[in-house]
């Protein structure tokens, strides 16, 4: 993990789930105990924040953190603005976009990432669907995935259900880039679909490729009330 930073965006507005950063996961707030996991693998780990409430909290946590712009579109906008702030400090080859609400990230999950890299610039990574109910959630992502192992769409509605974990696949909202690449991504203004769906990875696909590594497991993330119930359930009553 020598060349590789992984930044993880914060901010508490949230139109489907106001304050989600401080919800709690057992007696930690999900931001903290996110960082933990990522703490658990690599060093090379900063916040990217904008809240002056998260920044108290990090101070008195001893969380490593940067202050962003409170307004950028999304959390690559965020990451990319703290990679200008360090870049003069830091010598990374790739950076990965580990998402606040991703309170199951592991380490495979970024070799994976990184993995896809060697290939693409950009990569995430995506998973079956459970059940036809995860399908029919418009916070649940669904990514089209090429034969060639590259994102193809990405939509929150699905036109064919046939092909529901086959070529059309849960989105997991873990990013990894390459550096430079990073820094061209945040200098192109947000595509119409992009702003209509609020999926800022629509904003590379109509210029470039996206790699997609496959993971058998569900990578659960937190989109709702119900979500966190359901973390804490698998974590704490070994649901």
């Amino acid at each position: 993990m020598n060349d590789t930073l992984v930044i993880i965006p914060i901010r508490l507005k949230s139109s489907r789930f106001p304050n989600k950063p401080f919800a709690k996961i057992g007696d930690l707030p999900m931001l903290h105990h996110v960082y933990n996991r990522v703490l658990d693998f690599t060093e090379n780990l900063i916040l990217a924040i904008c809240d002056q409430e998260v920044k108290d909290y990090c101070e008195k946590m001893k969380l490593k953190y940067i202050m962003t712009n409170p307004n950028h579109q999304s959390g690559s906008d965020r990451i990319g603005e703290a990679l200008k702030k360090l870049e003069d400090k830091i010598n990374f080859k790739y950076v990965i976009n580990v998402q606040g609400d991703m309170p199951f990230i592991r380490e495979n999950h970024v070799d994976l990432l990184k993995e896809r890299l060697l290939k693409f610039q950009m990569s995430t990574l995506a998973c079956p669907f459970i059940n036809l109910n995860e399908v029919k959630d418009s916070s649940k992502v669904k990514v089209l995935i090429d034969k060639n192992n590259y994102a193809l769409d990405f939509s929150r509605s699905l036109d064919d259900k046939l092909k529901v974990n086959k070529s059309i696949f849960h989105h997991i909202g873990i990013y990894g880039y390459h550096k430079d690449f990073l820094l061209t991504f945040i200098s192109l203004s947000p595509s119409k679909r992009e702003l209509s769906e609020n999926l800022e990875q629509l904003r590379i696909i109509e210029k470039d490729k996206i790699g997609i590594s496959l993971v058998k497991e569900e990578i659960l993330g937190v989109d709702t009330k119900e979500d966190l119930d359901r973390v804490n359930r698998l974590i704490y009553n070994n649901e």
